[in-house]
């Protein structure tokens, strides 16, 4: 039995077995409270009641007052008076941003009033930046700075989705909704074409993207490097912005175990309407009637064809996730320790997909007067699986979402002996059957860390030596099962790959910091790195298998003459010199100067080395006698630079004359694999450079109770990497050379507002950014056409003055609606009923030279909002995050308006078609086919959206006395909950192609709404 619910849109189906299994969850987590305080001692024997005031006498509103090493608290209201209970061995902590956290024991009082003295602040916080830290106070550059109580909440597999619409000028897109899907991040937009234009990450000192191996629930902290002052001493790697990771450590104290978990369940967030049975046959014969054919269905099977099968609703499901985090974390005064064990397990919405990932992480610190050690150490094991989905495949090679969308839903799932069905007039795999046996299996070892040491040899003049390595292997398992159409071309085809991603690091730097004459504060950092990557791997496979019971586990038992192997190896280096100046004059005034040297492997034998500058300057204002007399700015700070990153995100061996096979040969009777050049090679390749340019205002009100900053930035990245045009008698038809510029603008915006403050808060979290992106130089090439799936080419255009990948096609004027219409255009051998496009070059036809831009991907504009709310115990925060002003190429579309088979399902909105008994202006008669014209404005979309992205409610039990728990939070948490929008495809944000400029929604995974139920224990 099965319980279905609805909310609004949302309707899931939950098995009564997991229902009861919901409902025992809930009443165990609400119940916890009367089991935990059943039979003890009354919590409070007093309650103490007193008022906060700073040292001029004035009240402090929202001043946090809490019983130390407990979670009772409360806040001061607008008078500054708060009320609490607690005993006499209690200790009361008053804390407040901008003054120095105060503590006053309880023993017999009934008052306690607190006088508190400015100091330590948010300020003050420490942030880390390339090679070292800096208080926040003293940040030169553009750097977006996140930590837990700002990241997203509910189920994460990774850190993109920690804090996705979080950080002003930083684009996180969800190019693949399945479960340990690929996110993209752009950081103030895209500056390479045919390079990465993803950030460098760096976790706890070691570079390397953390993809799905680290666990979310490790992260204590994020910042986001942005402009060049911050990205500069990380040189070639710098352009696209800098994420820095920091995981959790030790405090010094009592040992403490922590325990987080939840469970939670999905479904799609949305469907595609396509055609039902009765439908679909009412549309295909509507349109043989219109051609004058015969019906190809009956009046018999239209009087019986009912609903048909709902192809999506076969591959969808509900699907169920959970996650377990136990940590263990202490230390003493010098040395602090965090163990943590985390097993992740998420059901996909699609059948047959899923991830499960367990983690195991020991940090280690330990600090003296003069020497410092540190370990970081992260290991994990993730398994993968999924289904066909390819972008580029057609027919029966086409992916499962495809194949659901386009199957006919006159077929059924399953033949009357249990087989699965087949379509005769479709070249299609029954898409159920693809999902469940058709093998697609990941699984990966990853284990990375990095360990210091630092030594002060004299004073003010310390050494650090810092080496890390990441270790990664993984194996890929892809059978095809005879059962399918595509299996049924080879009896059955198995491939295993496996690959072997190792990297090493060894930094080795110097820091002097000084103060002289209490107004001069120096420091300097030098420093040598060193980083090598080696990557290999092997694959092999074999085709034609008695049975499909061995899948990839005996490759022998396939076909030897149908025998493959593969493999391959490369590797490169990169050498860097570092050095980094900052200087500060009467806490007032502050320089940071920095310059990298990196030599890699990847470039020309004349281009080996790149110079990386940048200058920042910061004025605070605030301490400035005419600001601190407007009375009106608790922070008040001007910050420029300019500086100069690179971009090393091409390859290997790019540079280089490359050989390989090329064919055989027979000599006497002998046959011999033929070698050949297959790459031309270019001394002269050089880095791609981008200058950037940034100023920007860091402000405080109310005593810093709105805090917020407001950045303009221009990037324009040069000696772009292109593959130009060659002449084909050099044996190549491109070659691969540094030209063409881009260029990147916009304004970023923060404001952070405690709203209100004392029992009852409201707090706000603002932040949007606008982006200008274009290229500006090509060369001596006037455009580049980019792009191409299935048989449409020339997706997109590079052009000066245009978005890079600008969407590249026909424009359409409605529909012809009569013979005199198609006598009168540019198109005379046009019907009535068909697409009407624009003869925009105006010489009486229409040709590719009547195309034009029909929008671009990159958004205009990006907000992020939130909202959070406590009374007491309980928190409720709302989370929204969309864009505007982006376009998105809707390739599921074309397939409705030009399939490739006239008898492939589509979506329902074809059904109000042009007829003589319905003349309408919106959609053509579909009763032929245009590929040629395909991509046109009615399949490139307005993408811009609103999405409620995260609502999560929690209550923090109070003043716990039980033995040995220390903490307790339980928590609902809902995700995706609504989406506005006018695109029509599953999702807005997709972006099939993965990390390319260029974006499409093909094939898309549906991206799921989620509830999450958890607890957070502390011990």
């Amino acid at each position: 039995m099965e319980h279905n619910f609805k909310m609004g849109t949302l309707i899931f189906t939950v098995p009564r077995s997991k229902l009861n299994l919901l409902i025992g969850a809930v009443f165990m987590l609400f119940s916890i409270n009367s089991a935990l305080f059943a039979g003890t001692k009354p919590l409070y024997q007093e309650t103490i009641s007193g008022t906060v005031i700073d040292n001029q006498g004035l009240p402090l509103p929202g001043v946090t007052i809490i019983v130390k090493g407990t979670s009772n608290g409360t806040n001061t209201d607008m008078d500054g008076a708060y009320s609490i209970e607690a005993e006499p061995g209690d200790i009361l902590v008053a804390s407040f941003i901008g003054f120095e956290t105060q503590e006053i024991p309880v023993e017999n009082r009934s008052t306690i009033n607190f006088t508190m003295a400015e100091g330590t602040n948010e300020l003050d916080q420490v942030v880390v930046v390339g090679y070292g830290t800096t208080k926040k106070s003293d940040i030169t550059g553009a750097i977006s700075s996140l930590n837990d109580d700002d990241f997203n909440k509910g189920a994460q597999t990774s850190i993109n989705e920690l804090i996705q619409g979080r950080a002003a000028g930083v684009q996180i897109t969800q190019a693949d909704a399945e479960p340990g899907g690929l996110f993209s991040i752009k950081i103030r937009g895209s500056n390479s074409i045919t390079g990465g234009n993803e950030p460098l990450y760096v976790i706890d000192g070691l570079p390397g993207a953390p993809l799905n191996a680290l666990n979310p629930g490790d992260i204590a902290s994020i910042e986001i490097l942005k402009d060049a002052s911050a990205t500069a001493i990380y040189g070639s790697r710098g352009a696209n912005g800098v994420v820095m990771i920091t995981t959790k450590k030790g405090k010094a104290g009592r040992f403490s175990i922590n325990y987080d978990g939840y469970f939670g369940v999905q479904n799609a967030a949305k469907t595609l309407d396509l055609l039902n049975a009765d439908e679909y046959v009412s549309f295909i014969n509507g349109i043989q009637a219109d051609q004058g054919l015969e019906p190809i269905y009956t009046e018999e099977q239209l009087a019986n064809v009912g609903e048909g099968t709902d192809w999506q609703d076969e591959i969808l499901r509900t699907a169920y996730l959970q996650n377990h985090q136990l940590s263990f974390s202490g230390g003493s005064e010098d040395t602090g320790y965090y163990v943590s064990l985390g097993h992740f397990d998420q059901q996909g919405i699609v059948i047959n997909t899923g991830l499960k990932r367990t983690t195991g992480r020991v940090n280690i610190d330990h600090s003296t007067d003069k020497f410092n050690f540190g370990l970081n150490l992260s290991t994990s094991f993730v398994a993968d699986e999924s289904v066909p989905r390819s972008v580029y495949g057609i027919n029966a090679d086409a992916g499962v979402i495809a194949t659901a969308i386009q199957f006919d839903p006159l077929q059924r799932v399953y033949n009357e002996d249990g087989s699965y069905a087949e379509s005769s007039n479709l070249d299609l795999d029954n898409p159920v059957a693809q999902a469940n046996t058709i093998t697609n299996v990941s699984e990966t070892n990853r284990t990375f860390g990095n360990a210091f040491v630092e030594y002060e040899f004299v004073d003010n003049l310390s050494a650090k030596l810092n080496v890390g390595s990441d270790r990664r292997t993984s194996r890929f398992d892809n059978y095809i099962s005879k059962v399918t159409k595509r299996g049924q071309r080879t009896n059955g085809a198995a491939n295993v790959s496996a690959t072997e991603n190792n990297s090493n690091l060894l930094e080795l730097t110097l820091h002097y910091q000084n103060t002289f004459q209490e107004k001069h504060q120096l420091e300097i950092l030098a420093g040598y790195t060193y980083q090598d990557f080696v990557n290999k791997g092997f694959n092999a496979g074999s085709q034609n298998f008695p049975t499909d019971a061995f899948e990839t586990n005996n490759l022998s038992a396939g076909d030897r003459e149908m025998y493959a192997v593969g493999s391959f190896k490369n590797e490169n280096q990169l050498l860097s010199y570092l050095g980094r100046l900052n200087y500060t004059y009467n806490n007032k005034y502050l320089l940071t100067a920095s310059f990298r040297v990196d030599g890699s492997s990847r470039f020309g034998e004349d281009e080996k080395y790149g110079y990386f500058p940048s200058v920042a300057l910061s004025w605070k204002l605030a301490e400035e006698d005419f600001i601190d007399r407007l009375n009106t700015f608790s922070t008040l700070k001007l910050r420029t630079s300019y500086g100069i990153t690179g971009n090393q995100a091409i390859g290997n061996y790019n540079s280089l004359v490359l050989l390989g096979t090329a064919g055989n040969a027979t000599f006497n009777g002998q046959q011999f694999v033929g070698i050949a050049p297959i790459q031309l090679g270019n001394p002269d390749l050089k880095w791609e450079s981008t200058a950037q340019f940034n100023v920007g205002l860091d402000y405080g009100f109310l005593r810093n109770r709105i805090t917020g900053s407001l950045d303009y930035f221009k990037k324009k990245t040069s000696d772009l990497l292109l593959q130009l045009p060659i002449p084909s008698t050099s044996g190549f038809t491109t070659s691969l050379q540094n030209v063409g510029d881009t260029e990147n603008s916009g304004f970023e915006f923060l404001i952070d507002s405690k709203n209100l403050v004392g029992d009852f808060t409201w707090s706000t979290s603002l932040n949007f950014s606008t982006l200008q992106n274009k290229v500006t130089s090509l060369g001596e090439l006037p455009f580049i056409l980019q792009g191409n799936i299935r048989f449409i080419n020339d997706l997109t255009i590079l052009r000066e003055g245009s978005p890079i990948n600008s969407y590249y096609g026909y424009r359409t004027n409605g529909v012809f609606q009569n013979q005199s219409e198609v006598e009168q255009s540019a198109q005379p051998n046009a019907s009535p009923g068909d697409l009407r496009f624009q003869d925009l070059n105006n010489d009486g036809q229409i040709t590719p030279d009547d195309r034009t831009i029909l929008g671009d991907p990159f958004p205009n504009f990006n907000f992020g909002l939130s909202n959070t709310f406590t009374y007491k115990g309980f928190d409720l925060s709302i989370f929204f995050n969309g864009s505007t002003g982006n376009e998105l190429l809707n390739f599921t579309k074309i397939d409705s308006e030009n399939p490739i088979s006239f008898l492939r399902n589509r979506q329902d909105y074809v059904l109000n078609r042009w007829t003589p008994d319905n003349p309408t202006n919106e959609n053509p008669s579909f009763i032929s086919n245009n590929l040629a014209r395909a991509l046109n404005d009615r399949v490139v979309e307005d993408a811009s959206y609103v999405r409620l992205r995260n609502v999560n409610f929690g209550y923090n039990f109070p003043g716990l006395s039980v033995k040995g728990l220390n903490s307790l939070y339980v928590y609902l948490t809902a995700q995706n909950l609504f989406t506005i929008t006018d695109y029509s495809g599953y999702n807005p944000e997709v972006s099939s192609l993965g990390d390319s400029n260029l974006k499409v929604d093909y094939n898309a995974y549906p991206v799921s709404r989620t509830f999450t139920m958890g607890i957070k224990l502390g011990i």
